[in-house]
């Protein structure tokens, strides 16, 4: 390897010449980039940050203020990763990336700091997340917010407001391992829920509605005790060390279940945690016990089409419905249909939108920490979602959810946002009426 003019080492994360080489710049990944439909630029493309990762890699180039802000502003959605001929891993070279900067950060040193701060000490940590997150779900649910939305008191402060719009409503109490589910009158299969970190806090309510989707189908669903944070967002943000610890944690925590299938309902955890063996790919003691539990983890939609499924629930949904696909669900599993043939077994008219399949600007923290962008990607959601006016629109992520929650306000759309587990739930029990 040349050396590298920027005067700091390369770190054992490092993208390798073996990823970055099999990119042949041949530009089709470049209309899929959502940042890219937004910019024009092609240092904004999947192709130009490749090139930067390449040069830097080289030593041709320095990590710069400017290459670091052109990989921080990527997504990592990995629609590039769909259109690509090649089988380019762009994740995982942007997760080496962000791995670089995480060593060395040219600029933004405090807010980097900041961030590994929250993640490894707030968001992977239940004991803090859990209080920290309840006055949220409290005003989520509260008359006190529907008086400061009916006076528009938040507006002036712009990223305040737009993450008081993303709070999901009526989700009840967080949902943690441990916490029954609804069991089925006659038990035909036995699976395991991941809970997660923000979404067991956030988003009970739609651990609650999968496990009464599932007992419908016959399956005895349990959240086994201890679990936790995925790693995802650490991953992301290129703090692999940490996310290795996480991804340790959570393979020897499900082990006691045996092989029984891991039913995820977040696309983004659903995604890391498939990813494992490739995130302990260096670590003999963990690569096939992390290649074994990669095998049982299942999302919802794909559980219920391969094998938990029963042919005999009826489901009722009038009214018409609009499924937008989380990236890491489509792009990064592969799950595309299997959502889509549940919502058509409700009855329901299920609509397409343009750009369904492209991101919505939620990607993890990124609405956090580059809100304009996000921004500019929910504003095109918003005038998708106008052109085919949905009652309903359907998505299997908390991110995108609370994204889309932030669409509905902001472009005055009458429109709810359901998670498909709570989607179906409401369509079995319609159905029961």
């Amino acid at each position: 390897m040349a050396s590298n003019p920027s005067n700091w080492p390369l770190p054992q994360d490092a993208p390798t010449n073996e990823d970055l080489a099999r990119c042949v710049h041949c530009g089709l990944c470049v209309n899929a980039c959502p940042t890219y439909a937004i910019t024009g630029l092609e240092a904004e493309s999947p192709r130009g940050r490749i090139a930067l990762a390449k040069g830097v890699e080289d030593g041709v180039i320095s990590l710069t203020a400017a290459v670091q802000g052109h990989w921080e502003l990527c997504l990592q959605c990995r629609a590039c990763e769909t259109a690509c001929p090649s089988g380019v891993s762009y994740g995982r070279i942007m997760e080496h990336s962000r791995a670089q900067i995480d060593a060395a950060p040219v600029t933004g040193r405090n807010a980097r700091r900041l961030r590994k701060l929250v993640l490894r000490k707030v968001i992977a940590r239940r004991r803090v997340l859990g209080p920290l997150l309840a006055p949220a779900r409290m005003y989520a649910n509260s008359k006190l917010r529907r008086l400061v939305r009916r006076s528009r008191l938040l507006e002036p402060f712009g990223q305040l407001s737009t993450m008081e719009a993303q709070l999901p409503a009526h989700q009840g109490g967080a949902f943690r391992p441990g916490m029954p589910l609804a069991r089925p009158v006659t038990e035909r299969s036995r699976a395991v829920l991941f809970t997660g970190c923000i979404m067991g806090e956030l988003f009970g309510g739609v651990h609650r509605a999968t496990g009464r989707v599932l007992a419908r189908h016959g399956v005895a669903l349990t959240a086994p005790a201890p679990q936790g944070c995925c790693g995802a967002l650490s991953a992301h943000d290129g703090d692999l060390q940490f996310a290795r610890k996480l991804a340790r944690e959570n393979i020897e925590a499900f082990e006691a279940s045996g092989v029984m299938p891991i039913i995820v309902n977040s696309a983004g955890c659903g995604a890391a945690m498939k990813e494992y063996p490739d995130l302990l790919h260096d670590d003999a003691s963990w690569a096939k016990r992390a290649r074994t539990f990669s095998w049982r983890v299942r999302d919802m939609s794909e559980f219920l089409l391969t094998d938990g499924a029963s042919d005999d629930v009826p489901a009722t949904f009038p009214g018409r419905v609009t499924y937008q696909d989380p990236c890491h669900l489509l792009h990064a599993q592969k799950i595309r249909e299997q959502p889509r043939t549940l919502i058509r077994t409700t009855g329901c008219e299920l609509i397409e939108t343009a750009a369904s399949d492209m991101c919505c600007g939620a990607a993890g923290l990124y609405s956090v920490v580059q809100p304009a962008m996000s921004a500019q990607l929910r504003a095109r959601k918003v005038e998708q979602f106008r052109d085919v006016r949905p009652d309903v629109i359907v998505t299997a992520n908390p991110g995108c959810q609370m994204q889309y929650e932030a669409a509905v306000k902001e472009g005055g759309i009458n429109a709810r946002v359901l998670h498909l587990a709570e989607f179906l739930d409401e369509a079995y029990r319609t159905a029961d009426q």
